[in-house]
C-alpha cells in the first residue's frame, strides 16, 4: 500500500476502497476502452458517513455527515476457499467551506493525521473484517488549511492501495462493506500550539458495497486484479457507478463457447421500504475472448452480425423476480472475426437501456440484482444463422445489493 500526505479523514475515503460494485457510467453506448477483462468488476461510489468529533480528547462536541468518493477493481466471482483482495483503490472526502472558515479564529493552518482505523468488511470470508492501519498507521503531515475554501482530501496523494487478502467461505456469497475509520488529528496554529481532534467514522445508510457469488464454477488462482480501467465520472450521493463483465458458458449449434457480458449503469447504493430504484444510463458490451473467436474461425465464420434477445436480470428479495432488459431487441452490428484476437462490442451501439424499477418484497432486508439467462441470434458470413444460449452464471453475478432503510 502506498500512501501520500494529504487529509484530515482520508481514512475514510480509502477505507472504501474495495467497492466497486456492478455497473457502468457514460450516457449513450459504453467505451470499449473502459470494459474490464472478464471476470473483473470494477466501480466508483461515494458512500454517506457520520462522523463523531472529539475535541481534546473528552468530549463529543460535533456529529458531521460526509461522503466519501472511493473507487476500486474485485474479481466477480470467487471459488471455495479463494484468496482475494480489493485492488486499485483510492478516494477522497470533501470538508464544507464552513468547516475551515472557523481556521482564522485559532490561526490554525496546517494538519498533521494518524488513522489508526480503517476497516473492510467481507462476510463470511477469513477474517471477516481487514484494518488495513493497525499494522502501520497512516502519517499524513502539514495537510494545507485553506480557509473558507472546501477541503478536499485524498488517499493516497500518489498510487492506489489494496485490502487483503481475505479468504472466501466454501459456498455462499461474501459481501464487502465499510466498516469504520478513526483519525487522530492535531490542527496545528501558527500561533505555537496544536488543537487535537479525533474523528470516528462509520457508515450511515448501511454499508454492504460489493457482493460476490461463491462456488466451484470459478477459478482458485488468488484473486488480484491489477491494471484494470478505471475512468468514471463523479457519482451523485448514495450512488455507485461502474462496468462488471460477467462470464458466461453459452451454446452455439449445440457447441459450448465462453463469452463476457458487461453492464454498467449509476445504481442507488440503499432503497426505501416502500420505494424503489432503477439503473440509470444503463448500457452493456459484449466480450469474445481470442479462444472463442478462434473457435468460430475454425468454423469457417469470417464475419458475424445480430441482435441479442435476452439478458434477464434477477431480484433476490425485489419485485419483479426476473425482468429481461433485452426484451425489445439489442441489435449487434456486423464485425470481422481476426485470429487470436478478442472482440468487444458496446450493446447497444448507441443510447441506454431501462433496468428498474426494482422494488423491496414485504419483509426483505435487501434488495439484490443478478444477472441471469442471456439469448442471442447471430447471422455469419452474410448468410449462415444460429442461435446461442447462455445459462445463469454460477456462482451467481451480483450487481449490486441494496440495503432497504
Amino acid at each position: 500500500m502506498r500512501r501520500g500526505p494529504r487529509v484530515l479523514m482520508a481514512a475514510a475515503a480509502a477505507a472504501l476502497c474495495a467497492v466497486t460494485l456492478a455497473a457502468a457510467p457514460p450516457a449513450g453506448a459504453l467505451p470499449r476502452d473502459n470494459v474490464p477483462e472478464v471476470g473483473v468488476d470494477t466501480g466508483r461510489f461515494k458512500l454517506p458517513i457520520a462522523c463523531t468529533i472529539t475535541l481534546g480528547g473528552v468530549l463529543p462536541v460535533l456529529y458531521l455527515p460526509l461522503d466519501v468518493d472511493v473507487q476500486g477493481v474485485a474479481p466477480v466471482q470467487l471459488g471455495p476457499g479463494q484468496e482475494f483482495w480489493l485492488t486499485q483503490g483510492s478516494g477522497s472526502i470533501t470538508f464544507p467551506s464552513w468547516l475551515t472558515s472557523l481556521a482564522p479564529i485559532l490561526g490554525l493552518d496546517k494538519a498533521d493525521a494518524t488513522i489508526t482505523d480503517l476497516t473492510i468488511g467481507a462476510t463470511t470470508s477469513t477474517p471477516e473484517a481487514i484494518n488495513i492501519a493497525k499494522d502501520e498507521p497512516l502519517e499524513i503531515k502539514d495537510i494545507p488549511i485553506e480557509a473558507g475554501k472546501p477541503l478536499k482530501v485524498g488517499l493516497p496523494v500518489q498510487g492506489t492501495f489494496e485490502v487483503g487478502p481475505f479468504k472466501a467461505a466454501q459456498s455462499g456469497a461474501t459481501t464487502l462493506g465499510f466498516n469504520a475509520a478513526v483519525a487522530e488529528v492535531q490542527l496545528k496554529s501558527r500561533l505555537g500550539f496544536s488543537l487535537p481532534v479525533k474523528a470516528d467514522c462509520k457508515p450511515s445508510q448501511g454499508n454492504a458495497l460489493l457482493k460476490l457469488g461463491i462456488g466451484p464454477g470459478a477459478g482458485h488462482l488468488p484473486g488480484k486484479i491489477t491494471g484494470a480501467p478505471l475512468n468514471y465520472p463523479e457519482p451523485a450521493s448514495n450512488e455507485l457507478v461502474g462496468i462488471i463483465n460477467a462470464p458466461y458458458r453459452c451454446t452455439l449449434d449445440g457447441e459450448p463457447l465462453d463469452i463476457g457480458v458487461a453492464v454498467g449503469a449509476n445504481i442507488p447504493l440503499t432503497v426505501k421500504r416502500g420505494g424503489s430504484f432503477s439503473f440509470t444510463q444503463a448500457s452493456g458490451a459484449l466480450t469474445l475472448p481470442a479462444a472463442t473467436v478462434n473457435k468460430l474461425l475454425d468454423k469457417g465464420y469470417t464475419r458475424a452480425s445480430g441482435k441479442v434477445t435476452k439478458l434477464n436480470l434477477i431480484s433476490e428479495g425485489g419485485v419483479p423476480a426476473t425482468q429481461n432488459v433485452a426484451a425489445a431487441g439489442i441489435d449487434v452490428p456486423e464485425f470481422p472475426l481476426v485470429r487470436d484476437k478478442k472482440v468487444v462490442l458496446s450493446l447497444p451501439a448507441n443510447g441506454t437501456l431501462t433496468a428498474g424499477p426494482f422494488k423491496p418484497a414485504d419483509g426483505a432486508g435487501t434488495v439484490a440484482i443478478l444477472l441471469g439467462e442471456a439469448q442471442a441470434d447471430f447471422t455469419f458470413n452474410g448468410g449462415t444463422k444460429a442461435t446461442g444460449t447462455c445459462g445463469t452464471p454460477s456462482p451467481k453475478v451480483y450487481l449490486v445489493e441494496n440495503p432497504v432503510t
